[in-house]
């Protein structure tokens, strides 16, 4: 990950201690809450931080929505 996390980024772990928060040790747990919760800007903040073919291929390991799913199915 780039240095820091985006405000945009912080708001969305509100409940996690973002100093103890890695992007490498909690890669999925960062991508799935993203992909569930965040906005645009979050996303293209997400897609520079890991190729949305990555995320593709493992986006059954991510614990989504059902409508979240069908939706990341479809865009990705």
């Amino acid at each position: 990950m780039k240095k820091g996390w985006p405000s945009h980024i912080k708001q969305l772990f509100w409940g996690d201690d973002l100093v103890d928060l890695s992007f490498n040790r909690h890669r999925g747990y960062i991508i799935q809450t993203i992909l569930e919760k965040g906005d645009i800007d979050d996303v293209k903040w997400l897609f520079q931080q890991v190729p949305p073919d990555d995320i593709k291929k493992n986006l059954k390991l991510y614990r989504l929505s059902p409508k979240s799913a069908v939706f990341w199915k479809m865009v990705l």
